[in-house]
C-alpha cells in the first residue's frame, strides 16, 4: 500500500495564511511517521484532509495511484482507524460505548468477546475499570488506552493517532507499541513524544507557511 499527499495546499475559509503550503508525503505499508510540527500548524488537519472532512484547495491525496475521492474515499475510510488526541465517543457505559463500533458491517466479525476485551484492559492498566462506567467519567488516559484497544481490534491498514501516548506513563507506552505497530500497516502519528518519535522510522516536520 502507497499513500500519498502531493504538493497540498490547505487553508480554513476566513483563513488568510494557508495552514499547509505544498506539502507532500509518501508513506507505505510498514512505514511508522511522526508528524512534528507547533500547535497550529497542521498536523490534525491532514488527518481530517486524508479522511475527507475537509478538501485541499490544491494538490492530490492518493492510495495507490488513485485519488481518494468518491468510492475510493469510502473504500479507504473502512480500511482505517483514527485515535483523537482526547477520544470522545459520545454518551453511554463503557461498554454500550466500546462495542458500538463493532455493530457496523465491516467491523462486525472483528468484535471481541467480553472476556478478551477486558484482558486488553488489564494488559494497558485498566484491570479497575467497570464495563458499567459511564466513558465521559473515564480519565483522558484512560479514554486513550480504551481507544489503543479499539485501534487493536479494529485491526485497520491505517493508523491514524493524534499524541497516542500524551497521557500515558512508560511501562504503559511500550504496552502500547506492543499491541500497535505491525509490519502490516501504516501508522501514521502526530506527537511531541521524544518516546514514541525515537521508535518511528520516519519524522515529518511540518511548518507553517510564513507570509
Amino acid at each position: 500500500m502507497t499513500l500519498s499527499f502531493s504538493n497540498i495546499d490547505f487553508a480554513y475559509p476566513g483563513q488568510a495564511t494557508p495552514i499547509l503550503r505544498n506539502f507532500s508525503l509518501t508513506a507505505e505499508t510498514g512505514d511508522i511517521i511522526a508528524l512534528q510540527g507547533a500547535s497550529g500548524s497542521g498536523k490534525t488537519t491532514l488527518f481530517r484532509l486524508l479522511l475527507g472532512f475537509e478538501k485541499p484547495t490544491n494538490g492530490t491525496i492518493t492510495l495507490n495511484g488513485k485519488e481518494l475521492v468518491n468510492e475510493e474515499l469510502f473504500q479507504f475510510r473502512n480500511r482505517t482507524a483514527w485515535l483523537p488526541q482526547d477520544l470522545d465517543l459520545g454518551e453511554g457505559s463503557l461498554e454500550e460505548v466500546f462495542f458500538y463500533l463493532f455493530d457496523f458491517k465491516n467491523n462486525k466479525h472483528k468484535k471481541p468477546s467480553k472476556e478478551k476485551a477486558y484482558e486488553i484492559f488489564e494488559f494497558l492498566g485498566l484491570k479497575d475499570t467497570q464495563w458499567n462506567t459511564g466513558f465521559r467519567s473515564l480519565s483522558t488516559g484512560q479514554r486513550q488506552r480504551i481507544g489503543i484497544a479499539l485501534c487493536y481490534f479494529l485491526d485497520k491498514e491505517v493508523l491514524l493517532l493524534d499524541e497516542p501516548t500524551s497521557a500515558l506513563d512508560e511501562a504503559s507506552k511500550e504496552k502500547v507499541k506492543e499491541l500497535l505497530f505491525d509490519k502490516n500497516k501504516i501508522i501514521l502519528s502526530a506527537s511531541h513524544d521524544p518516546w514514541w518519535t525515537t521508535r518511528c522510522n520516519k519524522i515529518v516536520k511540518i511548518n507553517s507557511p510564513v507570509v
